[in-house]
């Protein structure tokens, strides 16, 4: 079981090392670097309730974004085979001591996204919105660090449910 949780932490190191963003990053539409597939499409955000706080660490699904084909982080473009759901997430340390995600009841990097017709979407890349150097450090007490996470999903699609995964990778819904 613990192979599995290092193989995800491994594998979440990877990922965020090969996006090397920063804590000003910002996902938006690429206005004038967008394709001719891009120019029908405009962002929408909508906020969501989705919270979960265990054993010492808080959860939050903040908000969803419908953001096109092209969006821009601090040092990347991603691009779509079709077009960016943008899931924004929080994870809080609510406990008083210092504990690091890897000991956490969680495992946010194997999310999903489900939309209202039931079909599933793995998440494609992050943009992580904190500064990278605590990449390797464990949370403090309070500390809070934000991720959003792309989904490649067909135009037009309703966003119903962020899926995490906890201890056991047995799925946890966010209803979004």
């Amino acid at each position: 079981m613990n192979k599995f949780k290092y193989l995800s932490i491994a594998a979440l190191l990877l990922i965020i090392s090969a996006c090397t963003p920063s804590q000003q990053a910002k996902i938006e539409p690429l206005s004038s670097k967008a394709n001719a597939a891009d120019t029908n499409i405009e962002p929408v955000s909508k906020a969501v309730n989705g919270k979960i706080n265990r054993k010492g660490w808080e959860v939050n699904v903040t908000g969803v974004k419908y953001a096109g084909q092209k969006i821009q982080g601090k040092y990347k473009i991603y691009e779509a085979a079709e077009v960016w759901t943008v899931v924004s997430v929080t994870v809080k340390n609510t406990s008083s001591k210092r504990q690091r995600e890897d000991n956490a009841w969680f495992h946010i990097i194997f999310s999903k996204l489900v939309d209202s017709k039931g079909n599933k979407y793995d998440s494609k890349d992050m943009e992580i919105k904190y500064d990278t150097d605590l990449l390797s450090k464990p949370f403090s007490p309070g500390e809070a660090r934000s991720v959003d996470f792309l989904f490649d999903t067909p135009k037009g699609i309703k966003a119903d449910n962020f899926i995490i995964e906890d201890e056991s990778f047995k799925p946890i819904p966010f209803k979004l």
